[in-house]
Parts: structure tokens; C-alpha cells; sequence
């Protein structure tokens, strides 16, 4: 028997052929898979990680620190900076302008952040790290770093190249559907 065309290994799971080598399971067709080109979506592939990264982002000392993860993504934003407008801070995360005054207020008040007029626009705050809320970033930091290089640690080399590839592709994409949504 020849071997199958793409468009009918990649509508059964991706293609069998690499996931074997790769020793992954295909995921499931479910009924109404979208289809780009005649080729399926790996929709539940991008479904499981999703599930799985909110997950990811609820690490246990993250957690018994009182870090949302919301929280986290600050920190990792802020660190570095000497200041962001909370309207910067809101579009790098994707959030709300109402969310970002709400997290900034509560990091503040928990001594990690300042929030100060901006001297450019009186209308505007900006956000910085206290050497508090820079020392917790650090350590979140390393903690995270800690935790990815043990994820990616348990990949063979071909499946990190494949991950770098992938998540790069996806994130242009990303990036470009916002800004198409959100021209500047």
C-alpha cells in the first residue's frame, strides 16, 4: 500500500507517520473539525494545550504565594521596565483597561508595584516595580524558567525544534490577527 496523501494523514490526527517517531497518540477527530485549505486544524491538539497551559500557569509556589496568574504576567512585564503606561501594560497582556487598574491597585497595595501620574500626560499612570515587586519577579522568574526547562527538558531535540517552530509560527499569527483587529 502507497503512502497516503497529507491532506488525508493530517485530517486523521496530524499525519500518523511523525507522531509515531514522536511517540504520540493522534487526537481524536471530533464531528465539524474546521478545515483551512482541505486540511484539518489540529483543533484538539490546540484545545488540550490550552487546557493544559492554564494549568502551567497556576504553578504550585506562584499559587502558595498568592500569585494569580494575571499577577505573574505582571511581574514578568514590569521587571526590567522603569515604567509602563497601564494602557502599554493592558495591550502587551491583552486586557482590559478596567483589569489592569484593578491588578494595579492590588499590587500596590500588596507592596509590589507604584503607580505615579506621568508627567507627559497627568491623565495617565505609569507602573513600576518597588525593589520589592523586583526581588518577587526574580524569583518568579527563575521559578518559571526552572519549571520550562524541566517541561522541555522531557522532549527529544527533534520535538523542541518542532515546538520552536510551531509556537513561533503561531504566535506571528497571533500578533498579526491583532494587530489587523486593532490597527494603530
Amino acid at each position: 500500500m502507497g503512502r497516503r496523501p497529507r491532506s488525508a494523514r493530517l485530517r486523521d490526527g496530524l499525519g500518523a507517520e511523525p507522531l509515531a517517531r514522536a511517540g504520540v497518540a493522534p487526537c481524536p477527530r471530533e464531528a465539524g473539525d474546521a478545515t483551512v485549505s482541505g486540511d484539518a486544524v489540529p483543533d484538539e491538539v490546540l484545545r488540550r494545550f490550552l487546557l493544559a497551559r492554564s494549568r502551567l500557569l497556576e504553578l504550585p509556589w506562584h499559587v502558595g504565594a498568592g500569585l494569580s496568574p494575571s499577577e505573574t504576567a505582571v511581574l514578568g512585564e514590569l521587571a526590567g521596565e522603569t515604567g509602563l503606561s497601564q494602557q502599554q501594560l493592558g495591550e502587551r497582556l491583552g486586557l482590559e483597561k478596567s483589569t489592569v487598574s484593578r491588578l494595579a491597585a492590588a499590587m500596590e497595595g500588596r507592596g509590589w508595584l507604584v503607580r505615579e501620574r506621568d508627567p507627559a500626560d497627568r491623565r495617565c499612570y505609569r507602573l513600576r516595580l518597588t525593589p520589592r515587586g523586583q526581588d518577587l519577579a526574580r524569583r518568579v522568574r527563575a521559578d518559571v524558567h526552572g519549571h520550562h526547562r524541566r517541561l522541555l527538558g522531557a522532549l527529544t531535540d527533534e520535538e523542541r525544534a518542532a515546538l520552536t517552530v510551531g509556537l513561533s509560527a503561531l504566535t506571528r499569527v497571533l500578533d498579526e490577527e491583532a494587530a489587523n483587529r486593532h490597527p494603530t
